[in-house]
């Protein structure tokens, strides 16, 4: 595979699955010390992978949940952002300026923070009340794999996820299914990148547990990582204005996930089958999960999308467009 190390990536899954047992620790803490409402708040990347697992907890649990951005949080606050809350954050390099200042924010008005960091006595460390050391070195779905043993062991403690045992038990079989998804993918990634590489304009679009990867996608990749002009909309949004820019030379790309949202990714489908003819559907269904159960699989299928997109296809498009995944013209290059 293009840029692709399978034993480094085996180490990390090796390195992640390894925590378990901390988070677990972590989470039995938390649910001893009592909590009223869960707070994800980060930026960019980290906020986007937050927001699929509230949309499941929205589903399964009757914990009140709320994501927000980082750097508003500081300046307006939250009513129910109060000590009794707990505050989960996520930064790979440990110091992502907004994060930091929010968590700070946080522990100074005793609200008790719990991180996953890839880096350790980093910033963030020193103002979170517990750490989660994220050791893998790449992929997203990594960082998806704690988030799941943190929040679900808090829910089966909370007897809303009885399954837990179970789920926990087969997420360690997931990178090897991933894998074999990274293989299947390749040919295809190499083909949609090749067509779609130096388009004006592209539309993505996705739903539900799937929106998260979508503008993970189309922001920190195609934007930020690639300069290319994109428009990410959920698929219920779709059709109050982003539909009137579908035309036949238009690209589409419509991520379609397994959850009850499903149908509303269909209802996309349909229409641009219709009126254009450059319409991509990446579809989580299309990629088995041997030895995890079907229930599952809905939970589980934004790691799918992740190791598709973040991981093979932003490769792709680095290869046609020639532009490094790394270089930026302003982020992290000076004060702003």
């Amino acid at each position: 595979m293009l840029k692709f190390d399978e034993n480094v990536y085996r180490e990390n899954a090796r390195l992640t699955y390894e925590t378990r047992a901390e988070i677990e620790t972590i989470a039995n803490e938390i649910h001893t010390q009592g909590f009223r409402n869960l707070f994800f708040i980060s930026v960019g990347g980290s906020i986007s992978i937050m927001w699929p697992i509230q949309e499941m907890l929205k589903q399964l649990s009757d914990i009140p949940v709320y994501a927000e951005q980082a750097a508003e949080i500081v300046l307006t606050g939250h009513r129910q952002l109060t000590k009794e809350s707990i505050v989960i954050m996520a930064s790979k390099s440990g110091d992502t300026k907004e994060t930091v200042a929010a968590a700070k924010w946080c522990q100074e008005q005793g609200i008790r923070v719990v991180s996953l960091i890839g880096t350790a006595n980093s910033s963030l460390e020193k103002y979170s009340n517990w750490a989660i050391p994220n050791k893998a070195k790449n992929g997203v779905e990594f960082e998806y794999i704690q988030l799941f043993m943190l929040i679900f062991k808090l829910l089966h403690l909370r007897e809303e996820f009885t399954d837990y045992p179970r789920f926990a038990e087969q997420l360690e079989l997931l990178p090897e299914n991933l894998l074999g998804a990274k293989r299947k993918f390749e040919p295809i990634a190499d083909e949609i990148a090749q067509n779609y590489y130096n388009e004006p304009y592209n539309i993505w679009v996705g739903n539900g547990e799937m929106w998260g990867e979508v503008y993970l996608f189309s922001m920190c990749i195609l934007e930020e990582m690639q300069w290319v002009r994109t428009k990410s909309v959920t698929s219920s949004e779709f059709f109050h204005g982003t539909l009137e820019l579908v035309q036949e030379n238009v690209p589409v790309f419509l991520v379609k996930g397994e959850g009850k949202g499903r149908e509303l990714d269909e209802r996309v489908e349909k229409f641009c089958r219709k009126f254009t003819n450059k319409l991509v559907v990446i579809d989580t269904k299309d990629y088995p999960l041997v030895g995890i159960d079907d229930d599952f699989r809905w939970i589980l299928a934004p790691t799918i999308s992740s190791t598709l997109l973040v991981d093979r296809l932003a490769r792709y498009y680095e290869k046609y467009t020639g532009h490094d995944l790394d270089i930026r013209r302003y982020y992290r290059k000076f004060e702003y």
